[in-house]
């Protein structure tokens, strides 16, 4: 493992001071950067099948820890369970299951590894973390404060705390428009410490976009909900600095402290922006109307398009991952599916190079010399990865 180092002949960075926010201006060509990291194309573990015996028939996969001593743990999302793999990838055992009682979960969506070889696991319906001891037997749950809304997405800290993202429900909120429109939502980002209480809202920001409609029939209520072509959303992830917290509407990285919320470092990228194409929304909907049932999904998917507007620049990410060192991996947004490019940014906002993935891989860990992550065949089936990764910088 190598130096972390950038060649400022193909890109910039100036950083200024702006009432105490870091404003981090970064210039990168994209035909000139340099590669910041290389991937063996063959996977050295694969687990995952459409049927399999050995617990790697995975339904939803919502998270994959590298432990330290190798082994892996997976969070089943759809069987509701965490299964353990060696560093070999043989099956060694599960814990939880579907269930209401003590061990068991609705719909866990993240997982950590404590001191004392210790699992925790966040289901969110029951806002319940629930600790697994090094025998896999269950240990204590914490229920979260209730935040007053419903939390739709939650990330760690490595202490056990929680950031949870929540739509807020109220009686002011609007019903969905009868005549289709495009929505918006506003979503809370909210920490929690590893007691379960609330310690502060970290940030407010725009979320995910749809098209939504409402159909009145007899004896029948139908919402209609499809994101549009150039759907932007908000990412986070946390950091040993805070929390990235951004929009994806351009390349713009947001670094806030915990658990306070306030701005410590904004980082500007030019450089990567690609315009919105008309040309592109035109594919997309070509691409759903080959999917489209019947006549009447047909009509909807015309009024779909006819209201997705074409933004001046496409969203700019799809995914944000910290690794092992600090560092702020960005997948790259692509219209027709999740893409391969990655950028890679020192903790400070420096700009490290690109990293190409050998498939579209959802990244859930990076260390030295490995990276661990998820991905889809052409079925759909989910499958825990690992790649040899090499000059990863310092480790």
């Amino acid at each position: 493992c190598g130096g972390d180092g950038y060649a400022p002949s193909v890109q910039s960075v100036v950083r200024q001071d702006s009432a105490g926010i870091e404003i981090v201006t970064v210039s990168i060509d994209r035909d000139a950067a340099p590669v910041y990291a290389t991937i063996d194309p063959i996977a050295e573990l694969r687990l995952g099948s459409l049927a399999g015996s050995s617990g790697d028939a995975f339904g939803r996969i919502e998270d994959v820890l590298a432990l330290r001593d190798g082994s892996l743990a997976v969070l089943d999302g759809l069987a509701a369970e965490v299964r353990f793999f060696d560093s070999d990838g043989r099956f060694e055992g599960v814990v939880g299951g579907k269930g209401d009682g003590p061990g068991e979960f609705q719909s866990p969506v993240a997982l950590v590894e404590l001191p004392g070889d210790t699992i925790a696991v966040f289901d969110p319906g029951p806002r319940r973390v629930t600790r697994f001891g090094p025998d896999r037997g269950t240990g204590s749950i914490t229920t979260l404060d209730d935040p007053g809304a419903f939390i739709t997405a939650a990330r760690f800290l490595p202490d056990g705390a929680i950031v949870s993202q929540s739509h807020r429900v109220s009686a002011s909120d609007q019903p969905p428009p009868i005549e289709p429109r495009l929505v918006r939502d506003t979503v809370v980002l909210t920490a929690f410490d590893e007691t379960g209480r609330v310690v502060d809202t970290v940030d407010v920001v725009p979320s995910g976009e749809d098209i939504v409609s409402i159909e009145i029939r007899p004896g029948a209520v139908s919402v209609r909900k499809r994101q549009p072509s150039f759907a932007r959303t908000n990412y986070f992830v946390p950091a040993r600095e805070g929390l990235w917290s951004s929009p994806n509407d351009r390349f713009e990285l947001r670094l806030r402290d915990l658990p306070s919320g306030r701005l410590l470092r904004i980082v500007r990228v030019v450089g990567l922006g690609r315009a919105g194409e008309a040309e592109v929304a035109e594919a997309l909907y070509n691409q759903a109307l080959d999917d489209a049932e019947s006549a009447e999904h047909r009509k909807w998917l015309r009024t779909w398009f006819d209201l997705s507007p074409i933004p001046e620049f496409q969203p700019a990410y799809d995914l944000l991952e910290v690794d092992v060192a600090g560092r702020l991996w960005v997948r790259e947004w692509t219209p027709m599916a999740h893409g391969d490019a990655w950028w890679v940014f020192a903790p400070d906002g420096t700009p490290l190079g690109s990293v190409t993935t050998p498939s579209d891989v959802r990244i859930t860990s990076v260390r030295c010399g490995s990276l661990i992550g998820v991905e889809q065949d052409e079925f759909g089936v989910d499958y825990v990865v690992r790649y040899t990764v090499d000059e990863l910088g310092k480790c």
